[in-house]
């Protein structure tokens, strides 16, 4: 008989499967709820609610998830408050076997059919209507990828046609990866997760041009370590441009260029300080913190003026979050009307993974 530790490594990855009947409208409530953390999801109509039909299995490969699922037609919204709540830091690539979906990112429409490889950003906002469809979806810590796409940003709404090579390619890899996960030992997942992220790296991350792949390269850079100044300044009430101009060295010109497809660094400074307290404001641990410290230590000086882009951004203000908070109302609180959905989360913040 084998040791502990040598039954351990033969452990096969964490493993999900649930679907949902349309003939119970319960069920269809649970996965819509079960998706708030991601995404603000409906069936196409109110209508269709009563025969929408869902399922996934899904396998947890060292923080890497890779999710096989199906759906009736159906729409996903990922807005600045399902951001906030959900507090994640992913990049998702969705492979649609069937059927398509009309994409909206940041006010920017497009259609992906069938075949096409969808990267999303789940830092940043997105829209879906898709029809009946099945698809293959890999989900990819960002600090995963970091250390080989200098500009990660601009994956964000990225479309790989079903023609091109890089798309067979990839597409083949997360297949065999889906296929092959349930047969993995312990060290092979971790192989298996960094491999993928290479690969998603060389092909998403692709240039087409040495020139045009010098100059992303060097704007990604700049652009994290501008994000990792915003982030450590947060409480600051002076950050702004004139503040990250002299920390880093650029011009003003420059630093609005970076930020450009972020909706301008003001904005994006203020997006990171508002996403920062709404973790502050629902977290246990800071039950009793005054809002007025709250917003202190994100770096808003006024808190009237706090109070009201948090309710601009959210949809509630800073008073009714941690109430709503506090008493456990579905709509804040982790997956909790169904266990399946809270082990999803748990895979998407660093946690149960069979490689752990």
């Amino acid at each position: 008989m084998g040791s502990i530790a040598s039954r351990e490594i033969r452990r096969p990855p964490n493993r999900l499967s649930l679907s949902i009947r349309g003939s119970n409208p319960r069920e269809f409530e649970l996965w819509r709820s079960g998706h708030a953390p991601l995404y603000e999801m409906d069936a196409e109509s109110p209508a269709d609610r009563s025969s929408f039909s869902a399922g996934l299995t899904s396998y947890n490969l060292a923080n890497v998830v890779i999710i096989d699922g199906y759906s009736s037609a159906e729409t996903l919204e990922r807005t600045a408050r399902t951001i906030a709540r959900s507090n994640i830091d992913h990049i998702s690539l969705t492979l649609h076997s069937q059927g398509g979906f009309g994409l909206d990112i940041e006010g920017r429409a497009s259609e992906v059919n069938t075949g096409d490889l969808c990267i999303l950003d789940m830092t940043r906002r997105s829209a879906l209507r898709s029809s009946d469809y099945k698809s293959l979806t890999l989900v990819l810590p960002r600090a995963l990828l970091e250390p080989h796409i200098a500009d990660l940003d601009a994956l964000h709404g990225r479309v790989l046609p079903r023609a091109s090579a890089l798309n067979a390619m990839l597409a083949a890899h997360m297949r065999q990866l889906h296929a092959q996960a349930p047969s993995l030992a312990l060290p092979d997942i971790h192989a298996a997760a960094q491999g993928t992220a290479a690969m998603v790296a060389a092909f998403a991350g692709a240039s087409s041009d040495g020139r045009d792949l010098i100059a992303r390269v060097a704007a990604g850079a700049s652009l994290r370590a501008c994000r990792k100044v915003i982030d450590a300044n947060l409480h600051d009430p002076w950050m702004g441009p004139e503040f990250l101009c002299k920390k880093l060295g650029v011009s003003r010109a420059k630093l609005y260029r970076m930020f450009e497809q972020l909706g301008g660094v003001t904005l994006y400074i203020q997006r990171r300080r508002l996403a920062r307290a709404y973790r502050i404001i629902i977290d246990p641990a800071h039950a009793h913190e005054r809002i007025s410290a709250v917003a202190d230590r994100c770096g808003f000086g006024n808190v009237s003026a706090f109070n009201r882009a948090f309710r601009q951004a959210h949809g509630m203000s800073p008073t009714e979050l941690r109430i709503a908070s506090i008493s456990g109302e579905p709509d804040v609180t982790e997956l909790a009307v169904d266990r399946a959905f809270r082990t999803m989360g748990r895979w998407l913040h660093g946690e149960d993974a069979a490689a752990a």
